[in-house]
């Protein structure tokens, strides 16, 4: 990682909160400090895996769900003549 670990970690959970819809104020600010503080406490390796991890459940945001993978199958008709 570069020299600024900190900065880079918490820079990233201040993306993750903000594409999530989350007001990134002074108190969300300080908290994604806080939660940076006690995740490099354990140590740097796996510093970010470790605290995007734990971002949705300290912030409260729902998980994402995964993509669908196709559309929904319906039924459609291309209006073909009925043959007699």
């Amino acid at each position: 990682m570069t020299d600024n670990i900190v900065e880079d970690a918490l820079g990233r959970v201040l993306a993750y909160l903000r594409l999530s819809g989350v007001t990134v104020g002074t108190g969300t600010t300080r908290a994604a400090l806080r939660l940076v503080d006690e995740t490099l406490e354990a140590g740097e390796d796996g510093l970010l895996e470790r605290l995007m991890a734990a971002v949705p459940e300290r912030f409260g945001l729902d998980q994402p769900e995964p993509p669908m993978l196709a559309p929904p199958v319906h039924h459609g008709s291309i209006h073909y003549p009925r043959r007699r």
